[in-house]
């Protein structure tokens, strides 16, 4: 789902929402797709201007990601798992 190869989670369209600053997002991403959060955001900036997908939400606030995922369908968001309560949390294992 992060890297676009999956495009839908439940029957809705994916949508990953980013946001700066988070150390847990910073080191999924690191270890699960090799990127930063910004080389992240470039990727999917070239994934999107080639037509291969629509760029991930970038929001100001880890406050601003949970409560947008809580309320928009097939969003998704990473999170510290002691930050997920209310939401449905997708396993990576």
């Amino acid at each position: 789902m992060l890297l676009g190869k999956r495009a839908t989670v439940g029957g809705a369209r994916v949508i990953v929402v980013i946001f700066q600053g988070s150390e847990a997002q910073e080191a999924f991403l690191k270890e699960h797709t090799g990127m930063t959060t910004d080389q992240f955001n470039t990727y999917w900036r070239r994934l999107y201007m080639t037509g291969g997908g629509s760029a991930p939400k970038n929001v100001e606030s880890e406050e601003v990601a949970v409560k947008l995922v809580a309320a928009t369908s097939g969003a998704i968001t990473i999170l510290d798992a002691s930050k997920t309560e209310g939401l449905t949390v997708l396993s990576t294992g």
